[in-house]
């Protein structure tokens, strides 16, 4: 039996738990529950802290446990980070969606606003873990 990856707590609400997958050297964004376009930022502006402090290149945006997110299209696109990530050092994102509908919509508009570093989707966990293993 595979023990469990040994994960360092950065930042731990009941919207976003942050940590540091020591095993495979990513970044891990879980998001969870019912998220606001004040959840979204806060819980964005921690991941962009935690990029920039600690250096981190690849980043697991595990969207798997969101229940609801609650922005209209327009707080959708008012509020954009992924360039700010990228200039903070970020190189390799993957992003697994949401099993909301609401949240496969939010991952689309917010790819579509940025051409790097190289961000892929992923339906489920464990493929989007497997991906970012294998980034230099």
């Amino acid at each position: 039996m595979k023990a469990a990856p040994v994960r360092q707590v950065l930042f731990n609400e009941p919207f976003l738990l942050l940590t540091y997958d020591m095993a495979n050297e990513l970044l891990h964004a879980q998001w969870q529950g019912r998220l606001t376009l004040d959840t979204v930022r806060a819980g964005a502006e921690r991941v962009l802290d935690a990029v920039r402090t600690g250096q981190y290149r690849r980043l697991l945006n595990d969207n798997s446990a969101i229940v609801s997110l609650d922005l209209t299209e327009e707080e959708q696109r008012s509020y954009q980070i992924m360039d700010r990530l990228f200039e903070a050092g970020l190189h390799y994102l993957a992003w697994v969606y949401a099993p909301v509908h609401q949240g496969r919509s939010y991952a689309e508009n917010s790819i579509a606003v940025t051409t790097w570093p190289l961000i892929l989707t992923f339906e489920e966990y464990a493929p989007a873990v497997e991906w970012l293993q294998q980034a230099p």
